[in-house]
């Protein structure tokens, strides 16, 4: 894994989040990762729900199964947005970096 890889794959996501993102009062939103073991794949999505309207979910993109490339991407992409992250099918994975379980609850 290489910088100029990080980058492209942050820059994936981010593109995909500035057509996505449109801050609005009330609203809350998550960003949701979730691994997949079928496809080799971490799935993106960004989750925006309103009390009083419908939940959404749109799929933001998809990197391949690494994961210091993850945790890197994860990296670049909280310091842009300062959304909070949730991870789905991570159990019993942990960062390279840190050592820290990925999925802390269940």
């Amino acid at each position: 894994m290489n910088n100029r890889q990080v980058q492209a794959a942050a820059n994936q996501i981010t593109r995909q989040l500035e057509k996505q993102f449109h801050p609005v009062h009330g609203f809350r939103y998550v960003l949701v990762i979730v691994n997949d073991p079928y496809s080799h794949s971490y799935n993106w999505f960004l989750n925006q729900w309103h009390p009083h309207h419908n939940a959404r979910s749109q799929p933001i993109g998809v990197l391949p199964a690494n994961l210091a490339l993850l945790e890197a991407v994860v990296t670049l992409v909280h310091n842009r947005y300062q959304l909070t992250a949730q991870y789905q099918n991570f159990a019993q994975l942990r960062w390279p970096k840190t050592g820290q379980l990925i999925e802390t609850r269940r």
